[in-house]
């Protein structure tokens, strides 16, 4: 079972778009296999191209579904903070991030341009891939 366990807090930078954030390590049996952050904004950026979560496996762990188990669990914190769902963007080659995101039951809602004056474009990320998880959705039961 995944535990997430907060590591530290991080403040805004509105200078660069960037929103405050909760940084957690991805726990697996006591050990540290990786880490995802929840930024605590809802800003157009944040939705369209820095999205709402960034995440990462350490690579002798990849391949277990720990990132889709670290976001379903992550799920529960931003539901706290009022998130209804989190946008989470990924570069269009990382093809291990989509399956991630699908497993987690994201949904792919397109490929955006980056505006070339932000940090994402400056470090080589020309697009995002753009997918949506609805968190906190009422289950309903089928009528009959």
């Amino acid at each position: 079972m995944i535990v997430l366990r907060l590591r530290k807090v991080t403040e805004a930078d509105p200078t660069r778009d960037w929103v405050p954030a909760e940084h957690y390590d991805i726990v697996f049996e006591g050990e540290v296999v990786g880490s995802i952050q929840l930024r605590l904004g809802n800003t157009e950026y944040m939705r369209l191209y820095g999205g709402h979560v960034g995440y990462g496996i350490e690579p002798q762990h990849r391949g277990h579904g720990y990132a889709a188990a670290a976001l379903k669990e992550l799920s529960s914190i931003a539901q706290r903070h009022g998130f209804q769902e989190i946008w989470i963007t990924c570069r269009p080659d990382n093809i291990a991030s989509w399956r991630t995101l699908e497993k987690a039951g994201a949904t792919y809602e397109g490929t955006v341009d980056v505006p070339l004056d932000s940090d994402l474009y400056v470090r080589g990320d020309l697009q995002m891939r753009r997918y949506r998880l609805v968190i906190g959705a009422k289950e309903t039961l089928p009528a009959g």
